[in-house]
């Protein structure tokens, strides 16, 4: 608790023990969503999801954690997400994001964010939208614009699918992701590493401006 004191009047970033028990915590008060999430495994049930969210504010130690979860069109919940910012004013966060089967954490850091995919870290998106694999540094994927409502997300050097801007006039039911193609399991990992970072930090920057 004085190490979350000290942190948040000095303005200074996380440790990597800080960082696991946040990510500890916040496994913790999104389990009981995370029970009532529906299953889902086919490429084409992602398009199925919604900009549906649902959150709320949640206090762990000094700081505040947003948590929700994602519906899909028949307003089931597909997937439940924590936030957390460590920094007022810069990028230094913590994003977790689980499916009934797949876990994704996000670790925000001042120029880039690392990539973890059910316990390991696998890929570093960096602050061009590009998704680099950790050890090999090859391009995996990036996000780019395409035109004024929507963002193409690129897996390898293919247009994979599109994401609908949260940011943009929508309904409810309005769905989030658009394919393109069928997704190979791979790819269909590196589409959502990049597409529920890009939905959920969108969604939430927008319900700030509300």
């Amino acid at each position: 608790m004085i190490e979350d004191i000290i942190r948040a009047v000095l303005g200074m970033p996380p440790g990597a023990a800080k960082i696991n028990r946040d990510l500890a915590a916040m496994r913790e008060i999104t389990a009981p969503m995370r029970e009532r999430l529906i299953p889902w495994e086919e490429d084409r049930e992602l398009e199925l999801m919604s900009l549906k969210m649902d959150s709320r504010t949640q206090k762990i130690g000094v700081d505040k954690v947003t948590m929700g979860s994602i519906q899909s069109i028949y307003f089931e919940p597909m997937v439940v997400f924590a936030y957390k910012d460590y920094v007022k004013g810069s990028r230094e966060a913590l994003l977790y994001c689980r499916t009934q089967q797949m876990e994704f954490v996000y670790r925000l850091k001042k120029r880039d964010t690392d990539v973890f995919y059910n316990g390991n870290h696998v890929a570093v998106l960096d602050s061009q939208q590009v998704l680099h694999g950790r050890r090999s540094g090859v391009v995996l994927g990036k996000v780019r614009p395409y035109g004024a409502d929507m963002l193409t997300i690129m897996v390898q050097d293919r247009e994979a699918g599109h994401l609908f801007n949260p940011s943009r006039p929508h309904s409810d039911v309005q769905r989030a992701f658009y394919l393109l193609n069928a997704l190979q399991e791979d790819e269909t990992g590196i589409f959502l590493a990049m597409g529920f970072y890009e939905l959920i930090i969108r969604m939430l920057a927008n319900k700030k401006k509300k």
